[in-house]
């Protein structure tokens, strides 16, 4: 039988390595100019599944933080370490290929996972719950009235069209343009305001970790756990759409209502997981061989996948006619493209076998017992 917190961290696992499975899936595309709408993010307001990947992955870093902290400030130097360490591994990702530091894109996703991690363990090891409830209250609400009510630098009036809001000002007076997201040229979706808000993210985790964490002390059945998950779950997804009406949903900005909603869809999953996890059903051992050597090996299938990629487009080679091409493009085109006529399913074929590939190594490394950890 297992024991209670081994209980919980599979359910932590698989919620992580669905998410991490997520990341892996919508960053690797045969083409970026074919994909499946639900592997596409929202041109600028909305959300697509594709949209509730990130803040996914940061729910699940701060519902693991309650389990991982016990010993308050006690354990900073360990917080600090971890933090450097994604800071410095997501700026090498940046790098990496470019090797050029008077264009280094500063802002990223590890960069942002190692800011928001360290912040929010930090307020954790205060151990008050009354506090980091103002605190995820003030940064949401604090975070509406700056965006919606006052206006950037140099504008006349509250924006937030794109490349024009608060954050992109932020981003190019901190930064300056040159080390700013190449696509986005004068703001970063990773940027340093929407980093701030996005703490939102791992505090609402944070508060279900704390929650799962009691009930589980208590020796609460997975059902009643289950069903108060659910409640809280569609508790964030009608605020979330409520606020939406007058604060759009928009991950670039990391709206507040945007924090709301995907924290909503972040707990129904886990709700999900805690009820088959006591039910030991077929489907429960599914998503454990599926999704679990994902959420293992979360950080080193995340940075080993983002060199595999890189690398793949540093690589140059010809097609028959002589025209040069990347080693990627040419993998797609000859393979994958030549054969199959919908552009759409060429390119998500392409991206099945990226994951297959991905799924075997870390299968057998979760069998070997082979983790990169922090």
């Amino acid at each position: 039988m297992r024991s209670e917190e081994t209980r919980r961290n599979l359910s932590i696992d698989l919620l992580r390595g669905l998410t991490v499975a997520g990341m892996i899936l919508v960053n690797n595309p045969g083409t970026w100019s074919n994909m499946y709408w639900p592997l596409k993010h929202a041109k600028w307001n909305g959300c697509t599944p594709t949209d509730l990947v990130f803040p996914f992955f940061l729910f699940v870093v701060g519902a693991a933080i309650p389990f991982s902290i016990r010993n308050g400030l006690q354990v900073f130097p360990k917080i600090l370490k971890r933090s450097l360490i994604l800071i410095g591994l997501g700026l090498f990702l940046n790098l990496f290929g470019e090797w050029d530091l008077s264009e280094l894109r500063i802002p990223g996703v590890l960069q942002r996972i190692g800011l928001t991690y360290f912040f929010c363990a930090l307020v954790y090891t205060e151990k008050n719950l009354k506090f980091r409830i103002f605190l995820f209250s003030f940064l949401l609400i604090g975070y509406w009235i700056l965006l919606g009510s006052i206006p950037p630098p140099g504008a006349e009036l509250p924006s937030m069209v794109e490349g024009k809001d608060w954050g992109a000002w932020l981003d190019r007076t901190v930064f300056g343009e040159k080390h700013l997201w190449k696509f986005g040229k004068v703001w970063d979706p990773e940027g340093l305001l929407t980093s701030i808000s996005a703490f939102g993210s791992v505090l609402a985790g944070i508060f279900i970790g704390e929650f799962l964490k009691k009930e589980l002390e208590l020796g609460r059945s997975y059902l009643k756990i289950s069903l108060h998950l659910l409640f809280v779950g569609f508790a964030f997804l009608v605020l979330g759409g409520l606020w939406d009406l007058w604060f759009p949903i928009n991950k670039s900005l990391w709206t507040s209502s945007y924090t709301l909603w995907t924290a909503g869809w972040a707990v129904l999953f886990l709700s999900l997981f805690s009820l088959l996890e006591n039910q030991n059903t077929f489907l429960l051992r599914s998503f454990q061989v599926l999704f679990q050597p994902f959420g293992k090996n979360a950080l080193l299938v995340f940075f080993g996948s983002g060199i595999y990629a890189r690398s793949l487009n540093l690589i140059s080679v010809h097609f028959a006619d002589g025209k040069k091409t990347s080693l990627k493009n040419y993998i797609y085109v000859e393979y994958y493209k030549s054969w199959i006529d919908s552009p759409e399913l060429s390119s998500f074929a392409y991206t099945i076998t990226v994951i297959s590939i991905w799924f075997c190594i870390l299968f057998f490394l979760d069998r070997k017992k082979i983790y990169w950890k922090i």
